[in-house]
């Protein structure tokens, strides 16, 4: 049965907010950029000097449209001006239009630079693709069917890094020297195949115990919405300090025996749309995370599959019954 639009949009959202929390935290992207870029551009990176650019940076409009990342970071032995801003586009989806996206962004950037009287900076944008269809690389003059040569000068064309794991075998993406990063990209690959996660759940989990506190456990509630997990298993096989750290994730807003029910509330909910009120299993998912007091607004709309808007008017709601 193909997937709806509504039903697209969701998965990408809970994936968006998995990858956005993962390389926001700066060792996480750099040790990212620097087994995507190719060598001759990683290797002139100082990156030391990566630094996360604000919402800001982009334009209202653009805000609505991408799912960025931006990064800038300097250039080895340039001057102090000479700068370099890495954009990551996640998709899990084919969009043959990404190359329009990607070059919205170019421009809105330099144009915010000329605006502000800054020296241009070379933009690289970085595509992160693991959906389950096939993706072809094109260029935006791919996009122009039967266009002659000469009418191709005027296309602002460009090249992008082109990062599809789904094209990397299982033995590649475990090359990573960042156990965390590892892990988490292994469950993107296999994102899709929820016995696949179920099967590997104990390694991946053990890989990840690697990583900070706070992204552990934004990977434990990724893995276990995605993946057909057995829980009692899993946490039998765990070492006891991991095995605390997957209960005490869990224990936020999973009881024992309502998992599918939870998940089956939340599809339910978005299906009927905002308007005419979220499914009582998913609303009551979303106050559990709420009171817990250790996720953000963002990450909980990404896990519940809902707007950042309906999660704020949750938390009033909360707040008066109080």
């Amino acid at each position: 049965m193909p997937e709806n639009t509504t039903s697209r949009n969701n998965n990408a959202s809970i994936h968006d907010n998995f990858i956005r929390s993962i390389l926001s935290n700066k060792k996480m992207a750099v040790d990212y950029f620097k087994s995507c870029l190719p060598g001759f551009i990683s290797s002139q990176l100082d990156f030391t000097s990566l630094q996360q650019l604000p919402g800001t940076y982009l334009s209202e409009e653009l805000k609505k449209t991408m799912s960025d990342i931006v990064y800038s970071c300097r250039r080895k032995g340039g001057k102090s001006a000479v700068k370099v801003s890495l954009l990551v586009e996640h998709k899990s989806y084919p969009d043959k239009y990404t190359p329009i996206q990607m070059g919205s962004y170019i421009f809105s950037a330099f144009q915010k630079q000329a605006t502000a009287k800054e020296p241009l900076s070379l933009v690289i944008p970085v595509l992160l693709y693991h959906g389950k269809g096939k993706w072809q690389y094109r260029r935006l003059s791919g996009l122009f069917d039967g266009i002659d040569k000469e009418w191709k000068q005027y296309l602002p064309d460009f090249e992008y890094v082109y990062n599809n794991l789904g094209t990397l075998t299982d033995t590649e993406v475990q090359k990573l020297n960042n156990k965390f990063l590892k892990a988490s990209f292994l469950a993107l690959k296999h994102s899709f195949e929820k016995e696949w996660l179920g099967r590997n759940a104990v390694d991946l989990l053990i890989l990840a115990s690697a990583g900070p506190k706070a992204l552990q456990k934004g990977f434990i509630i990724y893995l276990y919405s995605r993946g057909d997990l057995k829980e009692e298993n899993v946490l039998n096989s765990l070492p006891e300090p991991i095995k605390k750290t997957i209960m005490s994730t869990l224990d936020i807003y999973i009881e024992k025996g309502r998992k599918k029910g939870i998940e089956e509330g939340i599809e339910k909910g978005i299906e009927k749309g905002i308007k005419k009120g979220i499914e009582k299993k998913s609303l009551e998912f979303i106050q559990n995370l709420l009171s817990a007091g250790k996720f953000s607004v963002s990450e909980i709309a990404g896990f519940a599959g809902v707007t950042e808007s309906f999660v704020k008017k949750v938390r009033t709601s909360l707040k008066k019954k109080k």
